[in-house]
C-alpha cells in the first residue's frame, strides 16, 4: 500500500487520546517518529511507523487491534474522499467476502473469481464490477483482516466506521447498542433454541441488515436462518454478505426485494423498525397498518419486536383510522407488551421519539384481557434497565397474570378495559417510570420512613448536645487596625516552596463509574462540590500506573468552565485533568482550610468578557496572612465548619425523608394519619 503520512490530530484519533497528548509524547520520547521534512506545512509524520511506535510502547488507549484498523480506517479515508463512501465500502466489503469465500489472496483483478464464486451476483459480482480504481484493492483486504484478525471483525469494522468513511446514510436508522440489547433479548432466541433444534427470523423492514446479524450475538450461527426485505439490490447484497461473514450458511439467508411475503408466515421471530418518516408526513394509520400486515403472518407461538414511532405506537391519537387500528390491535389479543423508549434511541435522529411493541400469536391464556406497559423515558437506556425491562416482558409473557407473579420493575399490568382505547388516549402505566422502577420498594418504604425518623431524631439531638457543650455561636471577632496583608499569587507560593502542585489526569470515560475504590475528582466535581465517580484500584494500577493519588486535606482546583476549589479531606482520589491539585507544605501558615477560604474569595478569578481565556492559576493571588492570623482564621472556620456539618447531616435525612414519602404517595402505596382519628 502507499506510504501515507498523518498530523498530530489523526494520530491522537488513531490512539483514542485528545491531540495535546500527542505533543507530550514528541516532547517526553526521543524515539518517537520524526515528521517528514518539508511535506507540508502542518507537521505529517509517517502513518506506519508512528503505528509501530504506539504498538512497541503500548501507549494510548487503543488495544493493539483497534489500533490497526484504525490504522486501516486512515487509509481508506482517503480513498473514500476521492471515490465516494458508498462506493468504497460496497466494494471493499465485496472483496471481503470474497476472500472469506475463496480462502485466497486476491489476485489484482478480481473479478474473474468473482463471476467464479458468485455466479448469480447474490453476494459480490456487481459491487466489485463497480469498485473503483483502487491502487490495492487485495493489499486493502489483507490490511483489514491482519488488524481485525479475520474477515468477519474486519468486515464489521468496515461497517461500523461507514460514517465517518462518508456514507452516513447506511446507519441512519440504526439504534443505540443497549435498545438493540433490550430486542434482542425479548426476542429470547435461546429459549426458542431450547424448544427446536433451529429458528427461522424475519425482518421486512431489513435496512443494512443490522438488527438480524444482531440476534447472532452468544448463538450459534448454524442454527439460525435468515428472512429478510431489502429492495435495494446493492444494500441486499450488503446483507448477504454480512450474515455470510458471521458465520451464516448461504443457503440459510433469503433477501428479497418485495414488501411483506407469505414466507413470513414461516418465520419464528420477526425483529424490525418500522421506515422513518418526518412528523409532517408520518401517517399513524399507515404505520399501524404495517404492524397488522406483520401481525396478519405470525404464526403459531411466533413472536414480533417492533420499534415504530412513539406518535404512533403510544401517543395521543386524533386521526379516527389510526384510533381505530391501534384499538383492533391491542384488543386482537396479540400485542403482549407496550415499551415507551426515551428519547435519542436513534442517535442519527436525536428528535425522533419512539416506542416498542411485542406481538405473539395464541400467548400464554393468563395474559388475556391485559397488557404490560412498561415506560422507561425517564432517563437514558442503559444496560441496566434494558436487562429490567426485557425480564419484565419475558416473566410476563411466560406466566401471564398472578396475584402473587412477578411485580414488574419498568412499568404495569393494565387491564385492557381500563385503557381509553376507542378515544385514542395515550398509552401511559398508571404511575410515571421513575416511581414504577422502586415499585420493589413499595412495601419497604414505611419502614425505612420510621429509621429515617429516627436517624433524624438522633441528630437533632446530638446538635443539641453540641450547642449545650459550646455555647451559642461567637467568632469573637474584633475590628483589627493596621496595615493591610500583602497580595501573594499561587506562582509565588509554589516559588517559595509553600505549595506543590500536583497533576491532572487525562482519563478514559468509561474508566470511571458509581463504584471503586478512588473517587474520581474533575472539573465537574470541583464546580459541583461533589464526586459520584469512582475508579477501581485494579483499573488504576492497570490502565494508569504513574497516577499519584491525593492526601488527606489536599485542594483541586480548576479554571475551566469557571473557577473553582474544593478539599479532599479524606484523599486517596484521583484528580482528572483539567482540574490540578494543590498541597500545602507541612508547617505552613496556610493551612489547607483557609487556602481554600481565600481561594473562595479571591478577586482575580473570572474571565473578562472579551477575553479568550480567564486568568492563570498561577496568577491568582490571595492575601499573605501572618501566622497568627491564618490560624485564627483556620479555627473560626473549623467551627464553622463543625455547625455546618451538623445543619447538612439533618438537611441530608429530610431530602432522604421527603423523596420517600412524595414516591410512595405517588403510586399510591403510602398515606399518613396526621389529621384523621386514626
Amino acid at each position: 500500500m502507499m506510504s501515507e503520512l498523518m498530523s498530530s490530530g489523526e494520530i491522537a484519533q488513531l490512539a483514542h487520546v485528545e491531540r495535546p497528548v500527542v505533543t507530550t509524547w514528541r516532547r517526553r520520547y526521543p524515539d518517537f517518529p520524526a515528521p517528514v521534512p518539508g511535506a507540508s506545512v502542518q507537521l505529517l509524520f509517517p502513518a506506519d511507523a508512528v503505528l509501530t511506535w504506539l504498538l512497541d510502547r503500548k501507549l494510548g488507549n487503543a488495544d493493539p487491534e483497534t489500533l490497526r484498523a484504525e490504522r486501516a480506517l486512515h487509509t481508506l479515508t482517503a480513498y473514500a474522499r476521492q471515490h465516494g463512501g458508498r462506493r468504497l465500502v460496497l466494494s471493499l466489503g465485496a472483496a471481503l467476502c470474497l476472500r472469506e469465500m475463496s480462502g485466497q489472496v486476491l489476485p489484482a483483478d478480481p473479478v474473474k473469481v468473482a463471476r467464479r464464486f458468485d455466479p448469480e451476483d447474490e453476494f459480490l459480482l456487481s459491487d466489485l464490477q463497480e469498485a473503483p480504481a483502487l491502487a490495492d484493492l487485495p493489499g486493502m483486504v489483507e490490511q483489514l483482516i491482519e488488524g481485525a484478525y479475520e474477515a468477519g471483525r474486519a468486515y464489521r469494522f468496515l461497517l461500523a466506521s461507514a460514517a465517518r468513511l462518508g456514507w452516513p446514510e447506511m446507519g441512519a436508522d440504526a439504534l443505540t447498542p443497549h435498545l438493540v440489547t433490550l430486542i434482542r433479548l425479548a426476542a429470547d432466541l435461546p429459549g426458542r433454541l431450547r424448544a427446536g433444534s433451529r429458528i427461522t427470523v424475519g425482518d421486512p423492514y431489513a435496512g443494512s441488515g443490522d438488527l438480524l446479524a444482531a440476534l447472532l450475538t452468544d448463538q450459534e450461527p448454524e442454527a439460525l436462518s435468515f428472512n429478510a426485505v431489502q429492495s435495494d439490490a446493492a444494500l441486499a447484497r450488503l446483507i448477504r454478505r454480512r450474515l455470510l461473514l458471521a458465520g451464516v450458511p448461504e443457503f440459510n439467508t433469503e433477501v428479497v426485494p418485495d414488501e411483506l411475503n407469505d414466507e413470513f408466515a414461516d418465520v419464528d421471530v420477526v425483529v424490525t423498525r418500522l421506515p422513518y418518516q418526518p412528523t409532517e408526513q408520518r401517517d399513524p394509520a399507515e404505520d399501524l397498518s404495517k404492524i397488522s400486515d406483520i401481525a396478519d403472518r405470525l404464526g403459531p407461538g411466533c413472536t414480533a419486536v417492533v420499534v415504530g414511532p412513539a406518535a404512533s405506537l403510544v401517543d395521543d391519537l386524533r386521526d379516527t383510522d389510526a384510533i381505530t387500528k391501534r384499538s383492533d390491535l391491542l384488543t386482537s389479543g396479540l400485542v403482549e407488551a407496550v415499551v415507551r423508549l426515551p428519547g435519542g434511541i436513534f442517535p442519527a435522529r436525536p428528535g425522533h421519539s419512539a416506542a416498542l411493541w411485542l406481538l405473539t400469536r395464541d400467548p400464554v391464556p393468563a395474559t388475556q384481557g391485559r397488557l404490560l406497559l412498561a415506560d422507561v423515558s425517564g432517563a437514558a437506556l442503559d444496560q441496566r434497565v434494558a436487562e429490567a425491562a426485557a425480564e419484565d416482558i419475558l416473566l410476563w409473557r411466560a406466566e401471564g397474570y398472578r396475584r402473587d407473579g412477578h411485580d414488574p420493575r419498568t412499568g404495569w399490568v393494565v387491564p385492557l378495559d381500563a385503557l381509553d382505547l376507542r378515544r385514542g388516549a395515550a398509552l401511559r402505566p398508571p404511575g410515571p417510570a421513575w416511581v414504577t422502577m422502586r415499585a420493589r420498594l413499595a412495601a419497604d418504604r414505611p419502614a425505612l420512613i420510621g429509621e429515617i425518623e429516627g436517624r433524624l431524631t438522633e441528630a437533632v439531638h446530638e446538635a443539641i448536645r453540641y450547642a449545650k457543650e459550646h455555647g451559642p455561636l461567637s467568632t469573637g471577632v474584633a475590628q483589627r487596625d493596621g496595615s493591610r496583608p500583602k497580595e501573594l499569587s499561587l506562582g509565588g507560593l509554589h516559588s517559595a516552596r509553600r505549595v506543590r502542585p500536583l497533576p491532572g489526569h487525562r482519563l478514559s470515560p468509561e474508566h470511571a463509574g458509581p463504584r471503586g475504590h478512588h473517587r474520581v475528582i474533575g472539573a465537574a466535581e470541583v464546580v459541583a462540590q461533589s464526586s459520584t465517580r469512582w475508579m477501581d484500584r485494579l483499573t488504576l494500577a492497570a490502565e494508569y500506573p504513574h497516577v499519584g493519588l491525593t492526601e488527606p486535606s489536599d485542594l483541586v482546583v480548576t479554571t475551566v468552565p469557571h473557577f473553582g476549589v474544593v478539599l479532599d479531606e479524606d484523599g486517596f482520589s484521583v484528580i482528572e485533568f483539567p482540574a490540578r491539585g494543590l498541597r500545602v507544605s507541612p508547617g505552613d501558615a496556610l493551612t489547607p482550610r483557609v487556602l481554600k477560604a481565600l481561594l473562595d474569595t479571591a478577586p482575580n478569578t473570572t474571565r473578562s468578557p472579551g477575553a479568550v481565556r480567564g486568568p492563570r492559576l498561577r496568577d491568582v493571588t490571595i492575601p499573605d496572612l501572618s501566622r497568627d492570623e491564618a490560624a485564627r482564621l483556620d479555627e473560626v472556620l473549623r467551627r464553622l465548619d463543625e455547625r455546618e456539618r451538623l445543619l447538612r447531616r439533618q438537611a441530608g435525612l429530610l431530602a432522604e425523608l421527603r423523596e420517600l414519602a412524595v414516591t410512595g404517595f405517588a403510586d399510591g402505596t403510602l398515606t399518613t394519619l396526621y389529621g384523621t382519628n386514626s
